[in-house]
């Protein structure tokens, strides 16, 4: 096959791809969780670990996504452990939640805005690094026989 076909097939993978971590820019937002514990309705041993974690997940995915854009060969690989590291915060933080729930009865986490999180912000987030990990599976160019 043309090799030029090949890096031009790989650059369109590439976009796409960003495009699926430049999404994950959405998770500076957790910056409300640190807002949460400094005015006394998060557990600090939740809130900050969570908001800590989403606010570095989303502040680095537009680097990530404009790195991956430009086809830097190392590229690939900081954004699997990127991927790894986005989805063991969002398992921290549902893990937490889950215990510092008994210590704060009726917690602010079980309230209209604040249950979105968990039930969709979540869940979105993981599909996203799943779909994201398995595009980076396969984003090298196959030699020529």
């Amino acid at each position: 096959m043309n090799p030029l076909f090949e890096s031009a097939k790989q650059l369109q993978y590439n976009k796409t791809t960003s495009l699926l971590v430049a999404v994950h820019a959405w998770r500076v937002i957790g910056i409300v969780f640190l807002w949460g514990v400094s005015q006394g309705i998060l557990p600090p041993a939740f809130g900050i670990p969570a908001g800590v974690g989403d606010v570095l997940i989303g502040v680095t995915a537009i680097p990530f996504a404009y790195f991956l854009r430009k086809g830097f060969g190392w590229s690939k690989y900081a954004l699997v452990v990127w991927s790894v590291l986005g989805i063991a915060d969002l398992v921290n933080a549902v893990s937490l939640g889950l215990i510092t729930a008994s210590a704060f009865p009726g917690s602010t986490m079980t309230t209209f805005p604040w249950v979105l999180v968990p039930t969709v912000g979540v869940p979105l987030a993981l599909i996203l690094h799943g779909i994201t990990l398995y595009r980076l599976r396969y984003t090298g160019i196959s030699p020529s026989t």
